[in-house]
């Protein structure tokens, strides 16, 4: 057994093609087959049915990814441990969280989610996708993600299970001076109000473009990021108006910084939700945490 072949295995997994997997490790097509097939052949099953796009798993296959996983996060550990480079605490769990909730609503939630004193936590801010694919590729134990209340998951529902522990509003917000909004809508043909967005790649710019798809507004896209603190930066500089959860802006709320415009119309409700994946090998610590946010959710967090 080579450990590289698992490595192979589990990358073959994430992208979904021989090719993009042999890119992403830097090898040749035909060297990376090799190593699939060497894999198969020790463990004496196909583990990859090539008849599907993306490449999906035999029931064989489904049995080793899990102890692929657990095998090369450990040799990995104790390599670091040996090279005296261990940091990531103990037994932690690992929390795949999208980037705007890594800054805004984590850690206080995190906080409240342990019995006896914080959780040891490895945090993997990410991007809505790459959150997923953590997700069911086993790279976290949990993943923190905002859903639209409104539209059906795209995901393999029967593979996970979630609940709802907060809520958020995305919403259209501007500078203010003197508590007038120095921007608002609807704007006119003539006169199109500046607009910050993210892309329609990005999940919160998908939600934007829902709501101004059943409006009559007249903007003018002046800058555009998949960054959402980056894009509430840009807001608060005085670059004209854009779609922001409630929660990033709290405090430039209270302040009197920034003011919401528009009516209700232009808003639209998100969800904070937790999601694991439904099988037995959730590590205790994380089924504990997930114990203790329904509890939260419970007393209204």
């Amino acid at each position: 057994m080579d450990i590289g072949w698992l490595e192979s295995f589990l990358a073959l997994i994430e992208h979904g093609s021989f090719t993009r997997a042999a890119e992403a490790q830097h090898v040749s097509q035909p060297a990376f087959s090799r190593r699939i097939r060497a894999l198969e052949i020790w463990f004496g099953e196909p583990l990859v049915d090539r008849s599907t796009y993306p490449v999906g798993l035999t029931p064989a296959g489904v049995k080793v990814r899990t102890g692929a996983i657990e095998t090369v996060a450990a040799i990995g550990t104790l390599r670091d441990e040996i090279r005296g480079r261990q940091r990531a605490p103990r037994g932690a769990v690992r929390v795949a969280v999208t980037h705007t909730l890594a800054t805004t609503f984590f850690a206080q939630w995190w906080t409240r989610c342990g019995d006896k004193g914080p959780v040891p936590c490895v945090l993997l801010p990410s991007n809505t996708l790459e959150a997923y694919d953590a997700l069911f590729h086993g790279g976290c134990d949990l993943l923190l993600a905002y859903a639209d209340p409104a539209l059906t998951l795209s995901i393999p529902i029967a593979e996970v299970e979630w609940m709802v522990v907060a809520d958020d509003l995305l919403a259209p917000y501007t500078t203010a001076t003197n508590h007038q909004p120095n921007f608002s809508l609807p704007g006119t043909a003539d006169n199109p109000v500046p607009m910050v967005t993210h892309s329609q790649d990005a999940f919160l710019g998908r939600m934007t473009e829902r709501i101004l798809s059943e409006q009559e507004l007249h903007l003018l896209p002046i800058a555009q990021s998949d960054f959402t603190s980056g894009l509430a930066a840009l807001i608060c500089a005085g670059l004209g108006v854009g779609w922001l959860p409630e929660r990033l802006v709290a405090s430039e709320l209270a302040a009197g910084a920034l003011q919401r415009v528009g009516d209700p119309s232009l808003t639209a409700r998100l969800e904070i939700r937790l999601y694991r994946v439904r099988h037995d090998r959730i590590p205790g610590r994380a089924a504990g945490v997930w114990q203790r946010a329904a509890e939260l959710t419970e007393d209204g967090f």
